[in-house]
């Protein structure tokens, strides 16, 4: 026969013959791992989380940052280039 509380209900962890009434404690799952967190989430949820993040500036080297202004540098030229062309020869044909 079950054992029951003042309410009806089994009381927690008791058995009957070999039966367990109510299911064992199970732990609270751990926060430290990503993985566990986005399984927890629901999909807005996770597309929200991902547009809040902000990886920040980056250090680069020396050699980098001049490679990098070199090909603003390059096309800044270049689009003035094609600018004066497509200028001429709008001018041109009249």
């Amino acid at each position: 026969m079950r054992q029951t509380s003042n309410s009806g209900q089994p009381e927690p962890n008791r058995r009957d013959g070999n039966r367990l009434l109510e299911p064992a404690f199970t732990p609270r799952p751990s926060l430290e791992d990503p993985r566990t967190v986005l399984s927890l989430l629901e999909a807005d949820q996770v597309v929200a989380a991902k547009w809040q993040t902000h990886f920040g500036a980056r250090n680069f080297s020396v050699g980098l940052r001049i490679l990098l202004w070199g090909l603003r540098i390059y096309v800044v030229i270049m689009l003035l280039i094609v600018l004066m062309s497509v200028w001429q020869a709008v001018h041109e044909a009249h």
